[in-house]
């Protein structure tokens, strides 16, 4: 009797345990795969894409067309009255004989001169209102979504103006600014089942952004999902974009024109190629690659050519990023331990450690536009937020704080 009780209570602590995994897992997934919290709580408001921007009116090319001058007046002279001497009398009378006095002339009356109409001056030239320069701005990526997912968002280098950019149902990612910083290129998983990054395929997106108002636009799909497409990187000239991607069965550097032709895959080694940069002068692509046993810095030709290794360490070397000028590479390694920012030379020489944040994480290091500060994330606070560093001081700036994961993030032209 004894046996079959603790066999009845073992059975209800099982059940029990196994009741509440199962709630704890529905919970995990409904707050975690956008996917089931879709199905859960339906579909969140979707972002009305503004029209598409258009060019702002610049009196400074304006022609200013002068007004005609007023004809001229012509002055007639009025005909001055002529005297008229008095009617003399008709009586014979002898008594009316004596002559009349000679009337005295009446003076003519004064007739004014017409007043001329100057000619109306010609206007001058309204000076060109001056263009409002576009404040700077950083796009990350934040687990803020609604349901659970990850959006991409844009504040002012100030921490100001926090806008949702993206504002889909799934896992937006991986965002980086096009050259004149009027369009951002970023990873979505919106087109797959789950909504969820690591369980379906990214395909690479556009989104149009309007500098000045700080407000997005319309959202235009690139690649095709013919595999995971991931780490999107503009050329210079705006006109392509290199990515890796796993469609030929390895993550390689693939490169396609931001009308969605001309895809063409860039290196084809058995190593793994990721998170490609293009540099400033269009020539190379620094990138990360297991092709020499660890994960390292790599350089090639934009076309696949020489690829040279930059780092060599036993540490996870990943996300390079050049400097404006060129002269610099800013990467992710974890060789002291923990992940921090290091900075080298375009050549591999020189590399050294600038956040120096042993007790924390530190990662994807973008550059200012002037090249004197880097923007990345870090867990000092307990969460990730996101920091600007300052290169020369060694200041660092908590952009904005929030309880929500912030990462990923990238700096406008």
């Amino acid at each position: 009797m004894n046996r079959k009780r603790q066999f009845a209570i073992a059975a209800t602590v099982v059940l029990l345990v196994l009741c509440l995994s199962g709630m704890a897992a529905a919970y995990w997934a409904v707050h975690h795969i956008p996917g089931v919290g879709r199905l859960v709580y339906g579909e969140p408001p979707t972002f009305t894409p503004l029209p598409t921007l258009r060019p702002t009116f610049d009196l400074s090319t304006a022609t200013l067309t002068p007004l005609a001058p007023s004809p001229s007046l012509t002055s007639t002279p009025l005909p001055l009255p002529t005297a008229t001497p008095p009617t003399p009398p008709t009586s014979t009378s002898t008594a009316d004989l004596s002559p009349l006095p000679t009337p005295e002339p009446t003076a003519s009356p004064s007739v004014p001169m017409p007043t001329f109409t100057p000619h109306p001056p010609t206007p001058t030239p309204i000076p060109p209102t001056p263009t409002p320069r576009p404040p700077q701005w950083l796009a990350f990526e934040t687990e803020r979504g609604k349901l659970g997912d990850y959006e991409i968002f844009v504040m002012t280098t100030t921490g100001e103006r926090v806008t949702n950019v993206t504002n889909s149902w799934a896992d937006d990612v991986a965002p980086v600014w096009s050259p004149n910083g009027r369009r951002i290129a970023f990873v979505s998983l919106r087109d797959t089942p789950t909504g969820k990054w690591g369980l379906g395929p990214g395909s690479i997106y556009l989104l149009d952004f309007d500098p000045i108002a700080g407000r997005p636009g319309k959202v235009v799909r690139l690649t095709d999902g013919g595999g995971d497409d991931n780490w999107p990187t503009w050329s210079p000239d705006g006109k392509k974009i290199a990515f890796m991607s796993d469609r030929s069965g390895n993550w390689d550097i693939w490169i396609i024109n931001v009308d969605g032709s001309g895809l063409t895959q860039v290196t084809h080694h058995p190593g793994e190629d990721e998170f490609p940069d293009w540099s400033p002068d269009g020539k190379k692509i620094a990138f990360t690659s297991k092709r020499g046993g660890n994960r390292d810095i790599w350089v090639m030709n934009v076309d696949g050519s020489n690829p040279v290794n930059l780092t060599n360490m036993p540490g996870r070397d990943r996300y390079p990023m050049w400097s404006p000028d060129g002269k610099m590479i800013a990467f992710n390694t974890k060789r002291d331990g923990n992940q921090e920012i290091y900075v080298m030379n375009a050549d591999g020489s020189n590399q050294r450690n600038v956040t120096n944040a042993p007790d924390s994480t530190e990662g994807l290091a973008d550059w200012s536009p002037d090249g004197k500060r880097l923007v990345l994330y870090s867990n000092k606070p307990g969460n990730k937020d996101i920091f600007i560093l300052d290169l020369a001081t060694g200041h660092w700036t908590n952009v904005h704080s929030h309880p929500a994961s912030d990462e990923f993030c990238t700096w406008s032209p």
